[in-house]
C-alpha cells in the first residue's frame, strides 16, 4: 500500500468512528426499534415543566432542545441542533413550544414555533428589527397569543402568537428573565436592579422586591402564583402574596441557581437548574429541594 492510499484509508476510518459517535440516539434494537441513550449536556439555556407530566423537564441549549424524564435519563428531541437561548412552552397546549436563538449555520432564528413536542419547528416571525435572539422570553399563562420577548435591550409584545410584534418602550432596563403570572396580563421581570411587574401586559412597570439587587432566576406557578426567585443578595426566597413578603428556602449550596420552573398539573412540585448544570426538585413548593 503507497503512502498516498494509506492515508486515505485512515482518514475513511476517522470518519466512521466519527459517524457512529453521532449516531447514538438513533440506534436500534434486534426489532429495529429506537435504543434510548441518556446524555449529558454541557449548558442550559432555560427550563420548562411539561404542563401535563410533572416529572417531564425540557432543557433548551446550544445543540438544541432535550428532555429529562424521572429517571434522570436525557435525551435530545428532534433533530434540530440550533442554539436554543430562548424557550417557553404553551399554556394550553403540551406538544406546542416556542423557542428563539442562533442557527447553527450562522445568524438568529428569530421566533420559531413547534407544535408536535419539539421535534419538527417552523418560522413564526422575525420579530421587531430581526432576526430577533430572544434570550429572555415568556408566554402569558392564561393567553397564549401573548408572548413577550427581550431582544437587543428592549422588550418586545406579541399579541397574536408571535406573527407580528410591538416594543414596550416603558420596560426595566437589563432584563435578565421574564416569567408570567397566574393572572392575565401579568408578567414579571428579573432585572440587574431589582425585581418588576407589570399587572398590563407590559404597558407600565412597578418595582417590587429586591431594589438595586441583581434578580437572576424567577418563576410564578401559573396556578398558584406563588414566587420563586433567586436574588444576588437574597438567595433563593419565596413568595405567596405577589411579593409583599419573602420567606428564605433552605437551598443553601454555593452553587447559583440560573433557571427555576414550576408545575402546572402538580403545583406544589418545583425545579432548578444551577450554573454547575446540578438539577434540583421540591416537592413542597421551593421551601426543601434534593438532587433530581
Amino acid at each position: 500500500m503507497d503512502n498516498k492510499l494509506f492515508w486515505i484509508v485512515i482518514a475513511v476510518i476517522f470518519i466512521g468512528f466519527g459517524a457512529i459517535a453521532l449516531s447514538g440516539d438513533n440506534d436500534q434494537d434486534t426489532d429495529g426499534n429506537p435504543i434510548t441513550q441518556s446524555l449529558s449536556l454541557s449548558d442550559i439555556h432555560g427550563l420548562e415543566v411539561d404542563i401535563d407530566n410533572p416529572d417531564r423537564l425540557y432543557l433548551p441549549n446550544h445543540q438544541g432542545l432535550y428532555v429529562q424524564e424521572a429517571d434522570g435519563t436525557i435525551t435530545k428531541l428532534g433533530e434540530r441542533s440550533d442554539d436554543f437561548m430562548g424557550f417557553a412552552t404553551s399554556p394550553t397546549d403540551s406538544r406546542a413550544f416556542y423557542a428563539s436563538g442562533h442557527s447553527r449555520i450562522g445568524g438568529n432564528l428569530g421566533l420559531i414555533r413547534s407544535d408536535d413536542g419539539g421535534v419538527t419547528w417552523q418560522n413564526v416571525s422575525e420579530g421587531l428589527d430581526g432576526p430577533a435572539d430572544f434570550h429572555a422570553m415568556s408566554v402569558d399563562s392564561n393567553n397564549g397569543d401573548h408572548i413577550y420577548g427581550y431582544y437587543a435591550g428592549v422588550l418586545q409584545r406579541s399579541l397574536d402568537g408571535g406573527e407580528s410584534w410591538e416594543y414596550l418602550k416603558n420596560a426595566p432596563d437589563q432584563i435578565i428573565q421574564l416569567s408570567s403570572g397566574d393572572k392575565e396580563g401579568q408578567v414579571y421581570a428579573a432585572t440587574t436592579s431589582g425585581l418588576y411587574l407589570s399587572d398590563n401586559q407590559g404597558q407600565s412597570w412597578e418595582l417590587i422586591a429586591f431594589d438595586g439587587e441583581t434578580v437572576i432566576a424567577i418563576e410564578v406557578n401559573p396556578v398558584s402564583g406563588q414566587l420563586i426567585v433567586n436574588s444576588s443578595a437574597q438567595g433563593l426566597v419565596l413568595s405567596a402574596d405577589d411579593g409583599e413578603t419573602w420567606t428564605k428556602s433552605d437551598f443553601d449550596t454555593a452553587d447559583t441557581v440560573v433557571y427555576i420552573a414550576s408545575s402546572v398539573s402538580q403545583p406544589t412540585r418545583s425545579y432548578l437548574v444551577t450554573r454547575s448544570l446540578e438539577i434540583y426538585q421540591s416537592t413542597d413548593r421551593g421551601t426543601t429541594w434534593s438532587l433530581r
